[in-house]
């Protein structure tokens, strides 16, 4: 880290290297620190009294630095699917200026996902859909619903969030939800608003479908072409994970091929 070394430091300089390692998806923890980048720790003690002090100088909450340890995989993964739910932008720019940077910190250490886009991915998202939509404003996205619509695509909330995630994420991040979205395109939605329930039995029922027209079972192409099912079958409520998924699957028909 030869770049690193043998700065002039002072008050200014400490700050603005806070928020560039912070900036770039960095641990900001002392201990990471002295491991890493040592001449930065020390020059924010030397100037600011303690490294919480230089931290909280640039307006990052030393909190989002020190709490990252609370954030087990299953628990970012459980958290990313539901802020995906909710329509949160989830692109890692917009997460880590929001109280949920803690949680990205801990996603990109080696021993838990090593990246963002892992993290998204492992979480049953697509990493490159969600950065392709994060600079979308509200006209561009009012105009996709209304070309979907003249295609004859379905609207519904269930078939969009299977086949256009990113799309009504960040329309639900803009409009408050995809209903209102789609009114706001001049569209009716009350005419093709449906939405699918899931339950074990329904998970299990379209997993033998899809068995069934020899559909690829795997994860990842599950993952991609079924993002619905996928992340029911993984909510810890249902099955907690698609391999789990699929081995109930395989019981539930074994014990019916029996009656």
């Amino acid at each position: 880290m030869a770049n690193q070394r043998n700065k002039n430091w002072n008050e200014q300089l400490v700050t603005e290297e806070i928020r560039t390692w912070h900036e770039s998806g960095k641990p900001l923890y002392s201990h990471y620190m002295r491991q890493n980048y040592q001449e930065l720790l020390a020059a924010g003690i030397r100037y600011f009294g303690t490294w919480r002090s230089a931290i909280e100088a640039t307006g990052i909450p030393y909190d989002s630095v020190r709490k990252y340890r609370d954030w087990s995989k299953a628990r970012i993964i459980e958290t990313i699917q539901r802020l995906e739910k909710d329509g949160v932008d989830l692109s890692f720019r917009s997460m880590m200026l929001s109280k949920y940077a803690p949680m990205v910190y801990a996603a990109i250490r080696p021993n838990h996902f090593g990246s963002w886009k892992e993290a998204l991915a492992a979480a049953g998202l697509a990493p490159e859909e969600i950065y392709r939509y994060r600079s979308w404003n509200d006209n561009s996205i009012l105009s996709e619903i209304r070309r979907l619509k003249e295609e004859g695509a379905d609207l519904s909330s269930k078939k969009m969030d299977e086949t256009a995630n990113p799309l009504i994420a960040t329309a639900r991040r803009r409009f408050g939800n995809w209903g209102a979205a789609v009114e706001r395109a001049g569209i009716d939605y009350s005419s093709i608003r449906r939405r699918r329930r899931w339950t074990r039995e329904l998970i299990l029922s379209e997993i033998r479908q899809l068995y069934a027209s020899g559909a690829d079972l795997r994860s990842g192409e599950i993952r991609h072409q079924h993002p619905a099912l996928f992340a029911a079958a993984c909510k810890a409520r249902f099955f907690g994970s698609w391999t789990k998924a699929l081995q109930s699957a395989d019981e539930a028909t074994a014990a019916t091929a029996k009656l």
